[in-house]
């Protein structure tokens, strides 16, 4: 789409260009029409020149870092310890040691699953089992969320 945009500018601007340089053998056979082709062709380049701006500012605009809203922020490399919650009715208790840990849940029917931890500080991402979480330490809280931040889905640990 941008380069159709920006060839159909340069063929346009060729164009006027072309009528410009032909505007002096106009004025020998008519004058006033070659003062009305003129005085317009100004006005079209000033345009193309504007549309050529404002194609130039979007694709600064676009080209542009925008900062993400849910960008990673570096967590605290040591985590260590033992953090409990709540996952709707069931409990949560996450152990962490180094980059590895485990993360067990009780369920209120009694049953309980252990699944393993892997954490990637520099991406604020934990992967418990096959799942992809993201994470964020706050003192002594570990807030998981899905990589969607469904606030529904949000697990606040504490230690």
């Amino acid at each position: 789409m941008k380069s159709k945009t920006i060839a159909l500018s340069i063929l346009t601007l060729a164009s006027v260009t072309l009528l410009a340089a032909c505007t002096p053998a106009a004025q020998q056979q008519n004058q006033q029409p070659a003062q009305q082709t003129q005085q317009s062709n100004p006005n079209q380049q000033s345009d193309q020149q504007n549309q050529q701006s404002n194609q130039q500012n979007a694709n600064n605009k676009n080209n542009q870092a925008v900062p993400a809203q849910n960008a990673p922020v570096a967590q605290p490399e040591n985590i260590d310890g033992t953090y409990k919650g709540q996952d709707e009715r069931d409990q949560i208790t996450l152990t962490v040691t180094g980059k590895t840990g485990t993360w067990t849940k009780l369920e209120s029917d009694g049953d309980q699953e252990v699944k393993q931890v892997t954490f990637d500080p520099a991406n604020q991402r934990m992967i418990v089992g096959d799942d992809v979480q993201i994470y964020t330490v706050n003192g002594n809280q570990i807030t998981v969320d899905d990589t969607d931040f469904d606030p529904s889905d949000r697990i606040i640990l504490s230690k």
